[in-house]
């Protein structure tokens, strides 16, 4: 049992998010294995633990709460259709294959080990990921490889980790630091958190991917307003923005230094508008989507632009792939798990750095990513439902009977 409590107290986050898995990647550059045998070996290694703590925790799945119902419902929806797109129906070009379904189901089950407890975003938890981030980050910056052609100013991590990836996870770190430097300080913290959010930054440099600056700038202003209110929250973002502003040619500089095309893409996006084709993928999805809106269509895009990919939006595709039955639903889970981030971020709750990890990925995921393989968006945003509301309530009376009793003390003479 105290095996158990450690590796759930420290270690059960970390090893699904980022820090552990972009340090084993590492591994077949350094030795010269193959790659898929590192990635699938820590595959297994995750479903196995995964299924320890839901096999430790058996009971707690027969006692869900409405909310968890309809995600559940949403999952079931959606492992349905890819199980009826793979194996009854006959697709034009042959894509579409069980290891998705396969892939979707290891999401689903690794998410329901993420039912809300405290362990997951204990103190030993949050160091350990902010640990292993790092160091993967840092190794990252000396080992980074060019992305293929035609990408061009753009790096990977490792033959693994490719510059997508790459970019989110400086993100993460970019994101997580600055939680910690507001709400986890320790000694030095004032020094290393932001030599950590800048790491993130050049790592997102070095990807040369453009997602990950619109996240940062929209979770980070989504976290500003919730733990600060509209009018703290908008001086914040006003002041950064001028500090950018002021700093751009600096930046500039160092992107052309470190090789990274991510200025030029961002000018470029700004001034023309550029989506990399993404807005004509949006167009095609939504019209598939309309030729089947109750039940939907492939949950890959059958025909036109973007054949045999998914759509780039998680919205898009949820709509795509399950029509308005399943499509509703999962509008409705989001809208619950955005509502319930508002409140816990604005009451200060200690699980706010695994909150913003969630609307990270649920951002990223209006532009990148792919809802059936994306097991951050499942696991996350199951943690985020599953928060019971009870401890909101709790909060709320415990500022009120703090704030009834400040008011009723006795002046001590002092102005």
């Amino acid at each position: 049992m105290w095996l158990y409590k450690i590796y759930k107290n420290k270690v059960h986050f970390p090893l699904n998010f980022y820090g552990i898995f972009l340090l084993v990647t590492f591994i077949p550059d350094i030795i010269g294995l193959p790659s898929s045998l590192i990635t699938n070996g820590l595959w297994l290694l995750k479903v196995l633990l995964c299924s320890w703590i839901i096999f430790k925790h058996h009971k707690k799945i027969y006692q869900l709460n409405w909310q968890e119902k309809l995600y559940i419902f949403v999952a079931f929806v959606y492992f349905l259709n890819i199980f009826i797109d793979v194996f009854w129906s006959t697709y034009p070009m042959a894509f579409g294959k069980p290891m998705d379904l396969f892939v979707f189901f290891l999401s689903i089950l690794i998410a329901l080990s993420f039912r809300f407890d405290p362990a997951f975003y204990s103190n030993p938890s949050f160091q350990i990921f902010l640990f292993t981030l790092s160091l993967g980050l840092f190794i990252a910056f000396f080992l980074a490889k060019e992305s293929p052609p035609p990408l061009v100013g753009r790096y990977d991590a490792n033959s693994v980790v490719n510059s997508i990836n790459y970019g989110q996870m400086g993100c993460s770190l970019s994101i997580i630091a600055l939680y910690g430097y507001f709400n986890k300080p320790f000694k030095y913290s004032k020094v290393i958190y932001p030599f950590l959010f800048i790491l993130g930054i050049v790592s997102i440099m070095k990807a040369g991917s453009r997602s990950p600056v619109v996240v940062l700038i929209l979770v980070s202003t989504f976290y500003f307003f919730a733990k600060s209110g509209f009018m703290k929250g908008l001086l914040v973002i006003s002041g950064t923005s001028l500090l950018l502003w002021f700093s751009l040619g600096f930046i500039i500089e160092i992107a052309e230094a470190l090789g990274s095309s991510i200025v030029t893409r961002l000018i470029s996006a700004a001034e023309t508008g550029e989506t990399s084709g993404r807005d004509a993928i949006y167009a095609n999805a939504i019209s598939l989507f309309e030729k089947n809106p109750l039940f939907g269509h492939y949950y890959l895009i059958s025909s036109g632009v973007g054949k045999g990919g998914y759509p780039h939006n998680f919205f898009i595709e949820a709509f795509m792939t399950t029509g308005l039955v399943g499509g509703v639903p999962f509008v409705g889970i989001i809208i619950l798990a955005v509502y319930k981030s508002f409140k816990f971020l604005k009451l200060g709750h200690t699980s706010g750095w695994i909150i913003l990890l969630f609307l990270q990925v649920l951002v990223y995921g209006m532009f990148s990513s792919s809802l059936y393989s994306s097991q951050d968006f499942w696991a996350l945003c199951f943690f985020i439902i599953s928060m019971p509301a009870s401890i909101l309530n709790n909060k709320r009376k415990f500022l009120k009977i703090t704030t009834s009793s400040t008011a009723k003390q006795p002046s001590l003479g002092f102005s």
